[in-house]
């Protein structure tokens, strides 16, 4: 929750504001990316971070804190993983089947979001589905998390 200081004024002291780790428009790395739901909706329009995830295709990690489950997507199709992250921040689930049965407010609560593999975008779209399968098999993600698949 986000208490706004024009509305708690009489209540606390503003002791301190501190920045916002991705203001300064910097993409960290792929090795670096970590973010909840709010960071990623926030990063997402961020120049550096478009640049980077418009052109990698990759899989990708989703990982729900309040119960240890993961989904393992894969993105090679428009835009990427940036596609594919910006259908997560428009509807919550993505397309996917098992994630649609989770509250949107769930999801924002949440997620994560962070990078398996990354490829050039010329890389053949089997090699993607191929590590995507091997992620899911290494995690468990079919047996003990969102992927049905």
């Amino acid at each position: 929750m986000i208490r706004l200081a024009k509305s708690v004024i009489d209540d606390c002291e503003i002791a301190q504001i501190l920045p916002d780790i991705f203001d300064n428009d910097i993409f960290p790395g792929y090795d670096k990316v970590n973010v909840t739901w709010q960071e990623l909706s926030r990063v997402i329009e961020k120049e550096s971070w478009k640049t980077a995830l418009q052109n990698q295709k990759g899989v990708y990690l989703v990982t729900d804190i309040s119960c240890g489950k993961m989904y393992v997507g894969s993105a090679y199709g428009e835009n990427m993983i940036l596609g594919r992250w910006q259908s997560y921040i428009k509807t919550g689930h993505g397309g996917n089947i098992e994630l649609k049965t989770l509250s949107f407010e769930h999801i924002k609560q949440n997620f994560r979001y962070s990078v398996l593999d990354i490829f050039k975008s010329t890389v053949d779209d089997q090699l993607i589905l191929a590590r995507e399968s091997w992620w899911k098999s290494v995690l468990l993600s079919r047996e003990f998390g969102y992927n049905k698949n």
